[in-house]
C-alpha cells in the first residue's frame, strides 16, 4: 500500500514538473499584441514632410531623429488632432522660426560637414550641397529651412500659434523608444557601426566593412560544407557505435527469460562502458546543436514577432514618414497636386506595408517595398538557415534519436540508459545557460551604434525576444533533464525492491 502511494506521489511530481517546464516555455513565448491606429490628413502629412527634411542652423545642416519624427506622427494620428490648411502651415512656419529649439533640445541630429552651407544660403543652395550626403542618400529631404545664427528664418512672420501645433513640442513627448535611444551608444565610442544603406546592411568595424545583402547567402557554401561536414562526422561516430553494439550483440530489447550471464558478458559490459560514454558526449553535442537551431528559428523567424518588433520599433511611422516626404519632394518639383490630395491615410499604408511585408517573409520577393524594409534581409537569412537546417540540422536531430535509442536499448538495465541521456541534456542545457549568461551579462549588442533609430530599436527588440527564447529554451531542457534524473530514481527504486 505504501508502496504504491510512493509510486503515485512520485509520478504526480513529475507531472507536476512537465507542467511548469511547458506553462514557463509558453509564457514567455506568448506574443504580445501591440495596436495604433488614427488617420493623417494631406494637411498633417505636410507637417511631417517639413519635419523630415533637413534644416540649416549656424552653417551647419541637421536631420530629425526618426524616433522624434514617429511622435509626431503618432501625435498627428490622434482622433482628437485634426488640422486645416491654415493650421498646417502655421505649425511649420513656428517649426522654422524655433530650429535653434530643435538643435538645443536634441530633436535634430548634424548631419552635414565642415563645408556645410552657410546659414545665409538659399534653399536652393542647401539642397544642392547637402542632397548628395549619405544621411540623405537613405531619407529623402522635404523641406529645407534657411535660419539666422538666432535661428529665426529670414523674412518669416510666426503668427499667434492659436489652434496650431508646436512641432517640437509634439516631437518632444516621452516614449519607451526615445528611452531605449538612451542606451545607444555613441558612434565615436562604438565597437562597429551598422547603417542601412540601399541595398546592404553594411557593418563598420576597425578591420573593415561586412556587407549583408537581400539576395547573397548570408552564409558562405563553405561555411555551410564544414558545418555540415563536423554535423557528419558526429552522426557516423554514433552509426559506427551502433555497428559495434549490434555486431557484438550488446542491444536488449527486451528481458530474458532467465537472468544468468551469456558468455562473454565481461566483453561485452566493457564495449557497452565505452560506447556509452561516446554517445553521452555525442548526444549532448547533437542537443546543442539542436537547441541552437530551434532557439534560431524561433527567435527570427516567426511572423508574428517580427511584425510585432517592426511596430514596436516605430518602423511603419518612418516608413509613412519617408512616403509623405516622397510625394512632397515630387509635389516641390512640379507634380501634379493631386499626389498630395489623395496621400494614403497612415492607417490604409500601414495596411499595405504589412501586407507587403508579410509576402516577402513568404518567399515573394517580387513584392515592392521601401528600401528601408528590413523583411527581404530577414527572408534572406531564413534562406540559408533552411540550407544549413536541411542538412546539418537533419544529422543532428538523427543523432539525438540514434543515441537516446542506442543508449536506453544497450543495456537489461534501462535506468543505466535514462541515466546517460539525463547527462547528456543537463550538459547541454548547462553550455546553453553559459552562452546565455554571457550575453546577458556581457551585452556585446550593445556596443553597436545602429542607425537609422528604428532599426536599432527593432534589432534591440530582436535580441531581446532571443534572449527570451533561449532562457526558454533551456529552462525547458534543465526542466526535462530533472524529469528524467526523477524517472532514473524510480526505475532504480523499482528494480532493487523486486
Amino acid at each position: 500500500m505504501d508502496k504504491g502511494f510512493e509510486m503515485r506521489a512520485r509520478k504526480n511530481h513529475l507531472g507536476l514538473y512537465g507542467l511548469m517546464g511547458l506553462t514557463l516555455l509558453f509564457g514567455v513565448l506568448g506574443p504580445k499584441m501591440i495596436t495604433f491606429a488614427g488617420e493623417i490628413n494631406s494637411n498633417e502629412a505636410s507637417v511631417i514632410a517639413a519635419a523630415s527634411g533637413t534644416f540649416s542652423y549656424e552653417g551647419k545642416t541637421y536631420r530629425a531623429g526618426s524616433s522624434y519624427i514617429n511622435s509626431l506622427t503618432a501625435y498627428l494620428s490622434a482622433d482628437d488632432v485634426d488640422l486645416t490648411a491654415e493650421q498646417a502651415a502655421e505649425a511649420i512656419s513656428m517649426m522654422y522660426a524655433n530650429i535653434s529649439e530643435g538643435v538645443e533640445q536634441g530633436y535634430l541630429y548634424e548631419v552635414g560637414s565642415a563645408e556645410a552651407p552657410a546659414a545665409t544660403e538659399t534653399p536652393a543652395a542647401t539642397e544642392e550641397q547637402d542632397g548628395t550626403g549619405e544621411d540623405d542618400r537613405k531619407q529623402k529631404p522635404s523641406t529645407e529651412a534657411t535660419t539666422t545664427e538666432s535661428g529665426n528664418t529670414p523674412d518669416t512672420e510666426v503668427s499667434d500659434p492659436g489652434t496650431g501645433v508646436d512641432v517640437w513640442d509634439a516631437m518632444s513627448n516621452q516614449t519607451e523608444a526615445k528611452a531605449k535611444l538612451k542606451e545607444r551608444p555613441d558612434k565615436e565610442d562604438a565597437s562597429a557601426s551598422v547603417q542601412l544603406d540601399k541595398q546592404d546592411i553594411v557593418i563598420t568595424t576597425d578591420s573593415g566593412e561586412i556587407n549583408i545583402s537581400k539576395v547573397e547567402p548570408l552564409i558562405s557554401e563553405h561555411t555551410i560544407l564544414v558545418i555540415d561536414g563536423i554535423s557528419g562526422i558526429i552522426l557516423a561516430i554514433t552509426l559506427i557505435c551502433g555497428i559495434i553494439l549490434f555486431g557484438k550483440k550488446c542491444m536488449s530489447f527486451k528481458r530474458p527469460k532467465n537472468r544468468r550471464a551469456r558468455p562473454g558478458h565481461s566483453k561485452r559490459r566493457k564495449i557497452r562502458r565505452y560506447t556509452r560514454n561516446i554517445l553521452t558526449v555525442t548526444t549532448a553535442v547533437s542537443m546543442i546543436g539542436v537547441f541552437v537551431l530551434l532557439g534560431t528559428y524561433v527567435s527570427l523567424f516567426n511572423q508574428d514577432t517580427i511584425m510585432q518588433n517592426m511596430q514596436s520599433s516605430g518602423y511603419f511611422n518612418y516608413a509613412y514618414s519617408e512616403y509623405v516626404s516622397d510625394i512632397a519632394k515630387r509635389v516641390a518639383e512640379g507634380a501634379d497636386l493631386t499626389a498630395a490630395r489623395d496621400i494614403a491615410t497612415y492607417e490604409e499604408y500601414q495596411f499595405t506595408i504589412k501586407q507587403n511585408s508579410i509576402k516577402i517573409l513568404n518567399g515573394d520577393m517580387d513584392t515592392v517595398i521601401p528600401d528601408s524594409n528590413v523583411t527581404p534581409y530577414i527572408y534572406n537569412m531564413k534562406r540559408s538557415y533552411m540550407q544549413l537546417f536541411s542538412r546539418a540540422g537533419m544529422f543532428l536531430i538523427l543523432n539525438t534519436v540514434i543515441g537516446v535509442g542506442l543508449m536506453l536499448f544497450m543495456d537489461q538495465r534501462r535506468d543505466r540508459g535514462i541515466k546517460h541521456i539525463a547527462v547528456a541534456e543537463l550538459a547541454a542545457s548547462g553550455i546553453m545557460i553559459l552562452f546565455v549568461i554571457v550575453m546577458l551579462v556581457n551585452k556585446p549588442y550593445q556596443n553597436l551604434y545602429i542607425e537609422p533609430d528604428y532599426l536599432y530599436l527593432f534589432i534591440m527588440e530582436c535580441v531581446n525576444w532571443s534572449m527570451k527564447v533561449m532562457t526558454s529554451v533551456v529552462a525547458f531542457g534543465v526542466v526535462f533533464g530533472m524529469i528524467l534524473i526523477g524517472v532514473y530514481k524510480t526505475v532504480v527504486n523499482n528494480t532493487t525492491n523486486e
